[in-house]
């Protein structure tokens, strides 16, 4: 046998993805360090386990935003991931006036953020940094 992948393991990170919002087909664009999905119809983003952080540098790592002062509750989101089709947890990240509710597979990690997330989770991160570096 030649390859060198495991028997039964399927190469979900090279295929063709689809938005999770209204099915088009994403196209992939290097931003920094990472290559991340757009839908060209919506604007939504869908970031690999890791690929936030690559994107956006350190603003956009979980520390900043994934904490017990910004996030809510977790609950079963509408979305299947569009990596694994894996099902999705919404999760409500807030602090202050600013609020996102983001979409996050629960088996492989990808993030899906609707059009201008993003932005209001780079804020919120801008927002909680003093308290992560205290």
């Amino acid at each position: 046998m030649s390859g060198g992948g495991a028997l039964g393991k399927i190469d979900t990170k090279n295929k063709v993805l689809s938005c999770p919002r209204d099915h088009a087909t994403m196209r992939e664009e290097r931003k920094n360090d990472a290559f991340i999905d757009i839908c060209p119809k919506c604007s939504g983003m869908f970031f690999d386990q890791g690929e936030m952080f690559g994107a956006c540098g350190m603003r956009a790592d979980p520390s900043y935003w994934d904490r017990a002062e910004t996030g809510g509750a977790m609950k079963d989101s509408t979305l299947h991931c569009p990596r694994c089709t894996g099902h999705m947890l919404a999760q409500d990240v807030k602090q202050g006036s600013v609020h996102v509710e983001i979409d996050r597979c629960s088996h492989c990690g990808g993030i899906w953020l609707d059009k201008g997330e993003i932005e209001k989770i780079l804020e919120i991160s801008d927002a909680m940094r003093p308290t992560v570096e205290a």
